[in-house]
């Protein structure tokens, strides 16, 4: 059903200042700004009254999506600890994590710790969790590029992304140890990791974290500061949305035709079983 993915989604409190970020300090392009406003976005993101500053930038064939919701207010914190459920971050692949740590940081970035190996036995995965101006956490390593959930069932997961999304369980980890420990700044950190594939250079990572356990977080809307969502290509938005919805997949709202966008994009909102927003999109 999924073609491939899109691009990873983030909403932000000030759209100007998330932009400098990701331009100036990333190195991000920016590819193009718009208004969402009218029928269309709040039909389908559920918000009335919904109007949002949206702002596309590209890097190494990947896209990012930042929203600034100028109606509804949403929460304007985001707080999670990186191991509770609900909480999710997305990747940044680099050459050499140790020299862009250094440059960063010396240019006021916040990073959780200095570059770690989680696995010893693989010394080149080494990385570090960095935090943008929202606190909006990205990884920055030298392994492929995903999209990290931190859910409290991997079973449920992988009975959407496998069973009924068609995606593959490429790897399942145990990882453990002072790495992975200091990374996520968790004492005696236990994690279990599965990667969702699709036949692309992308994957989904499902995490839980056997220790600590963390605690649930109230499901954002897509108004709320550091809500994020990952959004999958698919060959026609209207007839995957009938096929999920009588399989029992919660969608916000009906597929919707997005005006302010390029010609003939369709999209519509679902849920996963943690709560996580998934947007699916036709005609891009």
């Amino acid at each position: 059903m999924l073609k491939g993915f899109a691009y990873h989604g983030l909403t932000v409190s000030d759209l100007d200042r998330s932009i400098a970020f990701y331009r100036d300090l990333i190195h991000m392009k920016v590819e193009e700004t718009y208004e969402a406003v009218g029928e269309d976005i709040e039909e389908a993101t559920g918000l009335p009254g919904a109007q949002a500053r949206v702002a596309m930038l590209t890097w190494n064939n990947r896209r990012l999506k930042l929203m600034q919701f100028l109606s509804p207010r949403g929460k304007q914190r985001f707080e999670a600890r990186i191991c509770d459920v609900g909480a999710s971050h997305g990747s940044i692949r680099v050459d050499n994590v140790q020299e862009v740590y250094d440059d960063l940081r010396a240019r006021g970035v916040r990073f959780m710790s200095a570059p770690v190996t989680p696995r010893p036995e693989r010394p080149e995965r080494k990385f570090t969790y960095m935090l943008d101006p929202d606190g909006i956490v990205w990884e920055v390593h030298r392994g492929e590029p995903h999209h990290s959930h931190i859910v409290a069932d991997v079973g449920k997961g992988i009975a959407l992304y496998k069973d009924t999304l068609g995606m593959k369980v490429d790897v399942a980890l145990d990882i453990t140890g002072t790495g992975i420990e200091i990374g996520s700044g968790l004492p005696g950190a236990h994690l279990r990791s599965i990667h969702m594939v699709l036949d692309t250079d992308e994957f989904l990572e499902l995490h839980h974290y056997v220790y600590p356990g963390g605690k649930r977080l109230p499901q954002n809307r897509l108004c709320d500061v550091g809500c994020s969502h990952v959004a999958f290509e698919v060959e026609d938005v209207q007839r995957a949305y009938e096929a999920l919805r009588a399989r029992g997949v919660r969608f916000v709202a009906q597929p919707v035709h997005l005006t302010t966008e390029k010609a003939g994009v369709q999209s519509v909102y679902m849920l996963d079983p943690e709560d996580y927003v998934l947007e699916l999109r036709s005609g891009a």
